[in-house]
């Protein structure tokens, strides 16, 4: 990128339609292309147009690997980046880490964990466990040679450690950017437009737990009227067959858990 170009201009691959929105919002031009991304050779020709016109872009290998669930596994293997011999089980606890990488430097602004009653954001780690989280998925995203934008990890704890189960680049699904936001006041996808533009951007750490339910329809509330509840931060309404979510910030992770599991009661039912 021209370092001397003041321009907020950013490249888009099969552009997600949030980044597209906080672009617009942000003032910020965008350049799009749609491409297989498995397809290296085709990624190679618009990559390089963007990169002649001073828009940051991540290596096509980069993108087709990251795209690929085996390439991403061969990765972890290959250069042992999970503990020898653990493989995940039903009772492990699971994670999403939400990066932002800029010049080939990633952040991880985030570790969710999947509870039995939905998400949890920030998870419940020890500062030692959430380092290694951490940093087994920037190892990967150094090997994978990624070095722009967003990238979603899912990571299993194991009694042997953290073990990588998959990798992509992008936005993490809805509502994990609500739930950053809940948690600490930091919106995903403004820092991923900063980072696509080639700026650094610091993440705001959790002062408060938040939690969300993905519930299919029929609510037998209006979006509304869960909206005005009690400790509710954001409500997503379902179009069925799609399900809605609702997210709710709580100062413990006990807490948001009584919380969610009350308001699942009075949105969807007992029975659900």
């Amino acid at each position: 990128m021209k370092e001397d170009n003041d321009v907020r201009r950013i490249f888009l691959l099969n552009p997600d339609p949030r980044l597209v929105r906080e672009a617009a919002l942000a003032g910020v031009q965008v350049r799009s292309v749609r491409v297989d991304v498995t397809d290296e050779s085709a990624l190679r020709v618009p990559l390089a147009q963007a990169a002649e016109a001073g828009l940051c872009v991540n290596p096509a290998r980069a993108l087709r690997v990251l795209s690929d669930p085996a390439a991403v596994q061969r990765l972890v293997r290959d250069n042992r980046l999970s503990p020898g011999g653990t493989e995940a089980a039903p009772g492990d606890l699971r994670l999403t880490v939400e990066t932002l990488s800029v010049h080939g430097m990633h952040q991880a602004v985030g570790i969710t964990a999947r509870m039995p009653y939905g998400l949890l954001h920030p998870a419940p780690l020890t500062d030692d466990t959430a380092a290694e989280v951490r940093a087994v998925v920037t190892a990967l995203l150094d090997l994978a040679g990624y070095q722009y934008g967003p990238a979603h990890a899912e990571v299993t704890l194991t009694p042997g450690g953290p073990v990588i189960t998959g990798c992509r680049a992008g936005l993490g699904d809805d509502p994990v950017p609500e739930l950053l936001k809940a948690a600490g006041g930091f919106d995903l996808a403004a820092g991923a437009i900063e980072v696509l533009a080639g700026r650094l951007v610091h993440a705001a750490r959790p002062n408060r737990f938040a939690a969300a339910a993905v519930l299919a329809p029929p609510w037998l509330l209006e979006t509304a009227e869960v909206g005005v509840l009690p400790h509710v931060r954001f409500v997503a309404p379902p179009e069925a067959p799609r399900p809605g979510h609702f997210v709710v910030h709580a100062d413990s992770p006990e807490v948001a858990a009584r919380r969610v599991a009350s308001l699942r009661t009075l949105v969807v039912g007992d029975d659900r």
